[in-house]
């Protein structure tokens, strides 16, 4: 009778083995070019963290940067779908992305109010015009940006009703703030109003 139990859960531990090979293939963390770059950088700062000295950063510096790669690994293993932008203000967002069964090249799309990005198609990030502000960010006054979002976010985009602010669902570890003048990626220098005036374009569901 207890090898027959023995056996019974052996045989239970296999099969569910077997059942959770095809979820963990669809994890973006097997396709993201984001996942190796995180883990990298990963295990170079648990090595600053061992050895302080080694590195420029204070302790401090080391811990929060551990944190912020251990959640952005942490969404890339977990996550089944690519970026996801969705726009809950009430204008227009430019939001950069691409297909991801293509050659990366980050595009400026637009989303209309209300919309969400294909869960098929890979929101890479927002674009933030001169005249606009992200709450929680110091970005430079008068100048546009980007942020770029890590694969397998979903960003949520709302208004601060009083300051006009951009208001994101996610923490600043999951953001990378891309300035203006960034040669990988493209950001001209648009007003809200500029953006406004554009023709929604961006895949949505």
């Amino acid at each position: 009778m207890v090898r027959i139990k023995a056996w019974l859960i052996s045989f239970l531990l296999i099969w569910s083995l077997f059942l959770a090979s095809p979820v963990l293939a669809d994890r973006i963390a097997k396709k993201s070019p984001d996942y190796p770059s995180v883990v990298e950088t990963l295990n170079q700062f648990l090595e600053f963290q061992a050895n302080p000295k080694q590195s420029e950063y204070s302790t401090v510096e080391i811990a929060e940067k551990i944190n912020n790669l251990k959640l952005q690994k942490y969404v890339l293993e977990t996550s089944e779908d690519w970026g996801i932008c969705q726009n809950k203000t009430d204008k227009t967002l430019a939001v950069y992305g691409h297909d991801p069964k293509k050659p990366l090249q980050n595009t400026l799309f637009y989303l209309a109010k209300g919309q969400e990005t294909d869960d098929n198609w890979d929101c890479e990030g927002i674009y933030i015009p001169n005249d606009v502000q992200v709450n929680s960010l110091n970005l430079i006054t008068a100048q546009p940006s980007a942020l770029k979002i890590i694969d397998g976010t979903k960003l949520t985009i709302t208004t601060n009703p009083n300051t006009k602010e951009l208001l994101l669902n996610v923490p600043s570890g999951l953001l990378n703030v891309i300035p203006f003048g960034d040669i990988n990626w493209s950001i001209p220098s648009l007003s809200q109003a500029d953006i406004d005036a554009q023709i929604p374009n961006a895949p949505t569901d």
